[in-house]
Protein backbone atom coordinates (compact mmCIF):
# COMPACT_ATOMS: atom_id res chain seq x y z
CA UNK A 1 0.00 0.00 0.00
CA UNK A 2 1.32 3.46 -0.86
CA UNK A 3 2.34 5.78 1.93
CA UNK A 4 -0.15 8.56 2.59
CA UNK A 5 0.97 12.18 2.53
CA UNK A 6 0.81 13.55 6.03
CA UNK A 7 -1.20 16.72 6.31
CA UNK A 8 1.27 19.60 6.23
CA UNK A 9 1.16 22.36 8.81
CA UNK A 10 -1.48 24.96 7.98
CA UNK A 11 -0.33 27.07 5.05
CA UNK A 12 2.53 24.71 4.11
CA UNK A 13 2.44 22.23 1.22
CA UNK A 14 3.95 18.76 0.99
CA UNK A 15 6.15 18.60 -2.10
CA UNK A 16 5.97 15.56 -4.39
CA UNK A 17 8.92 15.48 -6.80
CA UNK A 18 7.63 14.84 -10.30
CA UNK A 19 11.20 13.96 -11.39
CA UNK A 20 10.78 16.08 -14.48
CA UNK A 21 13.93 17.92 -15.46
CA UNK A 22 13.59 17.74 -19.23
CA UNK A 23 10.18 17.35 -20.80
CA UNK A 24 8.58 16.60 -24.11
CA UNK A 25 9.67 19.63 -26.13
CA UNK A 26 7.38 18.73 -29.03
CA UNK A 27 4.32 18.80 -26.78
CA UNK A 28 2.20 21.91 -26.78
CA UNK A 29 -0.64 22.96 -24.53
CA UNK A 30 -3.29 21.07 -26.59
CA UNK A 31 -1.43 17.78 -26.07
CA UNK A 32 -1.20 18.41 -22.33
CA UNK A 33 -4.92 19.22 -22.14
CA UNK A 34 -5.61 16.08 -24.19
CA UNK A 35 -3.92 14.01 -21.47
CA UNK A 36 -6.09 15.56 -18.73
CA UNK A 37 -9.24 14.99 -20.82
CA UNK A 38 -8.21 11.37 -21.54
CA UNK A 39 -7.69 10.75 -17.81
CA UNK A 40 -11.12 12.22 -17.03
CA UNK A 41 -12.76 10.07 -19.72
CA UNK A 42 -10.96 6.99 -18.37
CA UNK A 43 -12.14 7.72 -14.83
CA UNK A 44 -15.69 8.15 -16.08
CA UNK A 45 -15.53 4.79 -17.89
CA UNK A 46 -13.84 2.90 -15.05
CA UNK A 47 -15.97 4.29 -12.21
CA UNK A 48 -19.29 4.56 -14.04
CA UNK A 49 -19.54 8.18 -12.95
CA UNK A 50 -21.38 11.06 -14.62
CA UNK A 51 -20.25 12.67 -17.88
CA UNK A 52 -17.18 14.86 -17.51
CA UNK A 53 -17.52 18.62 -17.93
CA UNK A 54 -15.26 20.95 -19.88
CA UNK A 55 -16.26 24.54 -19.21
CA UNK A 56 -14.67 27.97 -19.27
CA UNK A 57 -15.05 30.12 -16.16
CA UNK A 58 -13.51 33.39 -15.01
CA UNK A 59 -10.46 31.64 -13.55
CA UNK A 60 -9.78 29.48 -16.62
CA UNK A 61 -10.83 26.27 -18.31
CA UNK A 62 -12.12 23.51 -16.03
CA UNK A 63 -11.89 19.82 -16.86
CA UNK A 64 -13.99 18.06 -14.23
CA UNK A 65 -14.75 14.40 -13.70
CA UNK A 66 -17.05 12.95 -11.05
CA UNK A 67 -15.11 9.79 -10.23
CA UNK A 68 -13.00 8.74 -7.28
CA UNK A 69 -10.63 11.70 -7.20
CA UNK A 70 -6.97 12.16 -8.09
CA UNK A 71 -4.40 11.04 -5.51
CA UNK A 72 -0.75 12.05 -5.45
CA UNK A 73 0.15 8.42 -6.28
CA UNK A 74 -1.36 8.98 -9.73
CA UNK A 75 1.53 11.36 -10.46
CA UNK A 76 3.99 8.50 -10.94
CA UNK A 77 4.97 7.10 -14.34
CA UNK A 78 3.50 3.68 -13.48
CA UNK A 79 0.52 2.71 -15.60
CA UNK A 80 -2.59 2.05 -13.59
CA UNK A 81 -3.17 -1.74 -13.33
CA UNK A 82 -6.93 -1.13 -13.50
CA UNK A 83 -6.47 0.58 -16.89
CA UNK A 84 -4.46 -2.39 -18.17
CA UNK A 85 -7.09 -4.89 -17.00
CA UNK A 86 -9.93 -2.89 -18.55
CA UNK A 87 -8.17 -1.48 -21.62
CA UNK A 88 -11.34 -1.89 -23.68
CA UNK A 89 -12.91 0.95 -21.66
CA UNK A 90 -10.12 3.51 -21.63
CA UNK A 91 -8.81 6.04 -24.13
CA UNK A 92 -5.63 7.01 -22.26
CA UNK A 93 -3.32 5.09 -24.54
CA UNK A 94 -1.13 7.94 -25.68
CA UNK A 95 1.94 6.46 -23.93
CA UNK A 96 2.70 9.40 -21.66
CA UNK A 97 1.40 10.42 -18.31
CA UNK A 98 -0.16 13.12 -16.29
CA UNK A 99 3.13 14.44 -14.98
CA UNK A 100 4.28 15.10 -18.55
CA UNK A 101 1.12 17.14 -19.07
CA UNK A 102 1.73 19.08 -15.85
CA UNK A 103 5.32 19.81 -16.89
CA UNK A 104 4.14 21.02 -20.29
CA UNK A 105 1.57 23.33 -18.73
CA UNK A 106 4.24 24.74 -16.41
CA UNK A 107 6.74 25.26 -19.24
CA UNK A 108 4.10 26.94 -21.43
CA UNK A 109 2.86 29.28 -18.70
CA UNK A 110 -0.53 27.67 -17.98
CA UNK A 111 -1.40 27.88 -14.29
CA UNK A 112 -2.65 24.55 -12.92
CA UNK A 113 -4.83 24.01 -9.88
CA UNK A 114 -6.21 20.56 -9.11
CA UNK A 115 -8.94 19.97 -6.55
CA UNK A 116 -9.80 16.48 -5.39
CA UNK A 117 -11.29 15.01 -2.21
CA UNK A 118 -7.77 13.74 -1.48
CA UNK A 119 -5.96 17.08 -1.73
CA UNK A 120 -5.34 20.22 -3.74
CA UNK A 121 -2.36 20.34 -6.09
CA UNK A 122 -0.46 23.24 -7.63
CA UNK A 123 2.97 23.26 -9.27
CA UNK A 124 6.29 24.72 -8.19
CA UNK A 125 9.97 24.30 -8.98
CA UNK A 126 12.03 23.23 -5.98
CA UNK A 127 15.39 21.66 -5.22
CA UNK A 128 15.61 17.89 -5.15
CA UNK A 129 16.08 16.50 -1.64
CA UNK A 130 19.78 16.70 -0.68
CA UNK A 131 20.67 18.34 -4.03
CA UNK A 132 20.05 22.07 -3.74
CA UNK A 133 21.58 22.78 -7.16
CA UNK A 134 19.12 20.53 -9.03
CA UNK A 135 15.68 22.08 -9.38
CA UNK A 136 12.78 20.01 -10.67
CA UNK A 137 9.06 20.42 -10.93
CA UNK A 138 7.12 19.42 -7.83
CA UNK A 139 3.45 18.98 -7.09
CA UNK A 140 2.64 21.11 -4.04
CA UNK A 141 -0.02 19.14 -2.19
CA UNK A 142 -2.23 20.66 0.48
CA UNK A 143 -5.24 19.25 2.33
CA UNK A 144 -8.40 19.30 0.21
CA UNK A 145 -10.24 22.60 0.06
CA UNK A 146 -13.37 20.59 -0.77
CA UNK A 147 -13.05 17.23 1.05
CA UNK A 148 -16.64 16.27 0.19
CA UNK A 149 -16.33 16.97 -3.53
CA UNK A 150 -16.91 14.16 -5.99
CA UNK A 151 -14.15 13.65 -8.54
CA UNK A 152 -11.35 15.88 -9.72
CA UNK A 153 -11.40 19.43 -11.08
CA UNK A 154 -8.45 20.68 -13.14
CA UNK A 155 -8.42 24.46 -13.47
CA UNK A 156 -6.17 25.63 -16.29
CA UNK A 157 -5.58 29.36 -16.03
CA UNK A 158 -4.28 31.07 -19.15
CA UNK A 159 -5.28 28.23 -21.48
CA UNK A 160 -6.53 29.76 -24.71
CA UNK A 161 -9.83 28.88 -26.33
CA UNK A 162 -7.97 27.70 -29.44
CA UNK A 163 -5.75 25.36 -27.38
CA UNK A 164 -8.82 23.85 -25.72
CA UNK A 165 -10.53 23.45 -29.10
CA UNK A 166 -7.41 21.69 -30.44
CA UNK A 167 -7.34 19.39 -27.38
CA UNK A 168 -10.99 18.47 -27.81
CA UNK A 169 -10.37 17.74 -31.51
CA UNK A 170 -8.32 14.69 -30.48
CA UNK A 171 -11.56 12.99 -29.39
CA UNK A 172 -14.35 11.86 -31.71
CA UNK A 173 -16.94 12.25 -28.95
CA UNK A 174 -16.49 16.05 -29.04
CA UNK A 175 -16.60 16.31 -32.84
CA UNK A 176 -20.34 15.65 -33.04
CA UNK A 177 -19.77 12.81 -35.51
CA UNK A 178 -21.85 9.65 -35.37
CA UNK A 179 -19.94 6.48 -34.48
CA UNK A 180 -20.24 4.18 -37.48
CA UNK A 181 -18.49 1.13 -36.10
CA UNK A 182 -16.58 -0.04 -33.02
CA UNK A 183 -13.72 -2.52 -33.39
CA UNK A 184 -11.12 -3.95 -31.02
CA UNK A 185 -8.89 -1.04 -32.09
CA UNK A 186 -11.46 1.62 -31.29
CA UNK A 187 -14.10 3.65 -33.12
Amino acid sequence: MARQVEAPPKGKASLFDLNVEKILDHWGVPEAAREVIANALDEQALSGSAELQIVKRRDGWHITDFGRGLRYQHLTQNENPEKRRRSDLVVGKFGVGLKDALATFHRRGVEVRVRSPHGDITLRRAAKTNFADVKTLHAAITPPSEPRRRGTDFTLGGLSDSDMAAARDYFLRFAGDEELERTELGS
